[in-house]
C-alpha cells in the first residue's frame, strides 16, 4: 500500500504531528545545549569566565586573587608588588596565609606568620612537588612556581568548604536557567497548542466536508436525490460541495422530467390506441355492412362509403398531427426564423381569413396596441399556431356565432404579448395547466375524434417554445378561455443568423 492509499485523515494527522514534533525536538536540543553550557562554564578556572559567572561567598575573590598571583609569578620583568599586595590582601581577608619567596628570600609573608610555617602547612596538605590548587573540606592550599624567575607563591588556610572544580551557582545563573526552562516550556506549549488548534480547524474545514460529500454521494448512489448537501464555506471544498449539490438538483430534475416523459409516453400510447380504435371500429362496421349486404340501396351504399371516407380522413389528420408532434418533440422540424412585424402579420391574417371563419361560426376581432414591434418567427409554423388556436375556439363555441378577440401589446421592453380570448365555456382552473398536454380534451369520454386529436394545443406549445416564447391559458374575466403568448422582441440591429433556427 502506497502513501496515496492512506486516508486523508491519517495524512493530515501525520503531517500535523511532524509539524509539531520537529520544532519541539529542535527547541529541546537547543535548550539542553544552553543549560549544559551554563552548568559547564562553572568548572572553568580562568578569571575571564569567573567574571562572566560570578560565584556566591568567597569563591570569586579567592579565584581572582589566585589568578593574579599566577600572572605576577610568570611576569618576565619581575613582580608588580602593588598587584601582589592586592592579591595577598584579598586572600588574607578570607583567613588564608600567603607567602611569596624568591631564591630562598621571602618577598612577602602574611603578618603574624612566617614562610616556613606556610610551607609546612602546605607540605602537610600536599606532599608532591610542583603547582597545586586544592580547595576541599580540609581547607585551602595553593602553590605556584616559575622556573624563569625562581619565584614561588604559596597560600594555605581554613576557609568554608568548597570542593575542587565544584562551582557554587550564582543567583543570576539560576535565574537564567529558570528563564531558559520557562521559555522552552512556554514555546513547546505554544507550538503544541497551536498545532492541536490548527489540526482541529483543518479537520473541521477538510475532513467534515469530505465526510458530508461522501455521505451525500452514497445517498445519491442509493437513489436518494432528496439528500441536500449544505455548506457555508466559500473555499474550494465549499464550491465543490455546492456544485455537487447543484448536480444532485439537476439529477433530480432530470429524473422527474424522465418520469414525466415516461408518463406522457404511456398516456400518448393510450391516447393513440383510444383515438384509433374508435374510427377503426367505425370503418370496420361500415365495411362489414357493405360486405354483408346490409346497405342494399344505392343511397345507403353511398352513405356507408362516405362515412368510411370521412373516418379515414379524420384518421389521416390524427396521424399527421401525431407525426408533427413527434418531430417537434424530437427537434427534427426546421425553423426558418425571420423578423416579422407581428401587428401587420395578425392584421393581414385576420383580414384574409375573417370571412372563412365567420362562415363557420367564429367572428374574429383585432385589438392592437403595438404597431412597430417585431418578432423572430417562422411564418409557416406560426400560422399553424394561430389556426390551431382558432380551431380550438371554433370547436368549443357557444351558440351559432362565437367571438374571438386577438389583442397585441408590449410586455415591457423585451417581450410582446399576444392574446386570443374567446367567449366559449372556458375550463376549470385545474384543467388550465393540462390544456397543452398531448391527447388532452376537456371531454372525459374522448370519443368524438372528428372534434380533434387532442394534439392541437400541444403542438402550439412545442412551436412557441422552439421560437423562444412562452404560452399559457387562463379564464377570461367575463367567461371564455384566453390563450396568452409571450414572444421576445427582435431588435433592428440583430440579424437572422444570430438566432438558433431549431431546437
Amino acid at each position: 500500500m502506497g502513501i496515496r492509499d492512506v486516508s486523508v485523515r491519517k495524512k493530515l494527522m501525520f503531517s500535523n504531528f511532524m509539524m509539531i514534533f520537529i520544532p519541539v525536538l529542535l527547541i529541546l536540543l537547543i535548550g539542553m545545549s544552553v543549560i549544559v553550557g551554563l552548568r559547564l562554564t562553572g568548572n572553568a578556572r580562568q578569571s575571564e569566565i569567573s567574571l562572566l559567572w560570578p560565584e556566591r561567598g568567597p569563591a570569586l575573590s579567592v579565584q581572582l586573587a589566585v589568578s593574579s598571583l599566577r600572572v605576577q609569578v610568570d611576569r618576565a620583568k619581575g613582580l608588580d608588588m602593588h598587584e601582589v599586595l592586592e592579591a595577598c590582601q584579598a586572600l588574607e581577608a578570607h583567613g588564608i596565609q600567603v607567602a611569596i619567596v624568591r631564591g630562598g628570600k621571602v618577598l612577602y609573608i602574611t603578618q603574624g606568620s612566617d614562610a616556613s610555617t606556610v610551607m609546612d602547612k602546605l607540605s602537610n596538605r600536599y606532599t608532591g612537588s610542583g603547582s597545586v590548587f586544592l580547595w576541599d573540606e580540609d581547607g585551602f592550599a595553593f602553590r605556584y612556581g616559575s622556573s624563569r624567575n625562581d619565584v614561588t607563591a604559596a597560600a594555605v588556610g581554613n576557609v568554608p568548604f568548597l570542593a575542587q572544580g565544584e562551582r557554587v551557582e550564582s543567583t543570576i545563573k539560576n535565574i537564567l536557567e529558570i528563564i531558559a526552562l520557562a521559555v522552552i516550556g512556554f514555546t513547546i506549549f505554544i507550538i503544541v497548542g497551536t498545532g492541536v488548534f490548527l489540526s482541529r480547524q483543518l479537520s473541521k474545514q477538510l475532513i467534515i466536508p469530505l465526510e458530508e460529500l461522501r455521505r451525500a454521494a452514497g445517498e445519491i448512489g442509493r437513489g436518494n436525490l432528496d439528500y441536500a448537501l449544505s455548506t457555508e464555506t466559500k473555499d474550494e471544498l465549499g464550491i465543490a460541495c455546492r456544485e455537487f449539490d447543484q448536480m444532485r438538483v439537476q439529477l433530480k430534475a432530470a429524473r422527474e422530467t424522465q418520469e414525466k416523459y415516461e408518463e406522457n409516453r404511456k398516456e400518448l400510447i393510450v391516447g393513440i390506441s383510444h383515438d384509433l380504435s374508435t374510427p377503426l371500429t367505425s370503418v370496420k362496421g361500415y365495411a362489414s355492412g357493405l360486405m354483408d349486404g346490409i346497405a342494399k340501396t344505392t343511397e345507403k351504399k353511398r352513405h356507408y362509403l362516405n362515412m368510411i371516407y370521412q373516418t379515414a380522413c379524420n384518421m389521416e389528420k390524427l396521424v399527421e398531427s401525431l407525426f408533427l408532434f413527434s418531430k417537434l418533440d424530437l427537434g427534427r422540424v426546421e425553423f426558418c426564423l425571420e423578423t416579422v412585424p407581428l401587428h401587420d402579420y395578425i392584421t393581414d391574417y385576420v383580414a384574409e381569413n375573417a370571412d372563412r371563419f365567420l362562415a363557420r361560426g367564429l367572428r374574429l376581432i383585432v385589438q392592437s396596441h403595438s404597431l412597430h414591434s417585431q418578432v423572430l418567427i417562422d411564418r409557416m409554423q406560426f400560422q399553424r399556431v394561430v389556426e390551431n388556436i382558432l380551431e380550438n375556439s371554433l370547436k368549443y363555441k357557444r351558440g351559432e356565432i362565437g367571438n374571438l378577440t386577438v389583442s397585441l401589446e408590449n410586455e415591457g421592453e423585451q417581450q410582446l404579448r399576444l392574446e386570443f380570448a374567446d367567449d366559449g365555456p372556458g375550463v376549470t382552473t385545474p384543467e388550465l395547466a393540462k390544456l397543452f398536454d398531448s391527447f388532452y380534451r376537456t371531454d372525459p369520454a374522448r370519443t368524438n375524434v372528428s372534434k380533434g386529436s387532442g394534439l392541437g394545443l400541444a403542438i402550439v406549445k412545442q412551436i412557441i417554445t422552439t421560437m423562444h416564447g412562452n404560452i399559457w391559458a387562463k379564464n377570461g374575466k367575463s367567461g371564455g378561455l384566453t390563450i396568452c403568448i409571450l414572444l421576445p422582441i427582435a431588435r433592428e440591429e440583430r440579424h437572422e443568423e444570430d438566432f438558433d433556427h431549431g431546437r
